[in-house]
């Protein structure tokens, strides 16, 4: 395994991690929770669209893994405008990368194809769990279709959904949409919303 591939899959399992944690979307009562944050030492901002608030509970204390939820949920505050669909986001940052993403960005389409990537994919670590139904790129993006069949703790999370793999300060940005099992989100919706992510991102930095 390369020296880029092996970062990526270490930032993958992470984030895999990270995302059976996303399940758990908590309020925090009486207090405006914030929309964006600043990681990486203070360098980056992590924002997302409109409605989405940060999950200060749920998010990692580093900044390296950023949940973002319902504003109103959040807040406790019906008044507070809230997404147009019923998903949690999340954001993931990893260490400088060794090459800029955009000229990496084949190799990761390769890589997310093999056992190893769908492994790093994986909620649970195993790639038996993974199927990618899909990757493209755009630019200096990969988006990234996939099924996952492996459980997640807290709020049951649709096993199908899409990620965004971009470079950002040097470093590679990660992100996801996550619809509840139980509230669909087409397709078409999911894959605008994390094109909607990136851009609120790419704006705030």
């Amino acid at each position: 395994m390369s020296t880029w591939t092996s970062k990526l899959y270490r930032f993958g399992g992470v984030w895999g991690l990270c995302a059976v944690l996303a399940g758990c979307v908590t309020t925090t009562m009486g207090q405006a929770a914030p929309r964006s944050v600043r990681v990486a030492d203070g360098s980056l901002v992590l924002t997302a669209p409109n409605g989405f608030c940060v999950d200060q509970k749920a998010s990692q204390g580093d900044g390296s893994f950023v949940l973002f939820g319902n504003c109103a949920a959040l807040s406790a505050n019906p008044s507070l405008r809230q997404p147009g669909q019923p998903v949690v986001l999340t954001a993931a940052v990893s260490a400088p990368a060794p090459v800029p993403v955009a000229k990496a960005l084949p190799q990761m389409k390769e890589f997310f194809q093999s056992e190893a990537g769908r492994a790093a994919l994986s909620r649970s670590g195993k790639a038996a769990s993974v199927t990618v139904l899909g990757m493209r790129t755009e630019d200096d993006l990969l988006l990234v279709h996939l099924r996952d069949t492996a459980a997640a703790s807290g709020p049951r999370v649709a096993a199908e959904y899409w990620r965004a793999f971009t470079g950002i300060e040097g470093r590679i940005l990660s992100l996801s949409v996550l619809p509840l099992r139980d509230r669909p989100v087409s397709d078409a919706n999911q894959r605008a919303l994390i094109l909607a992510f990136v851009r609120a991102i790419r704006a705030a930095n």
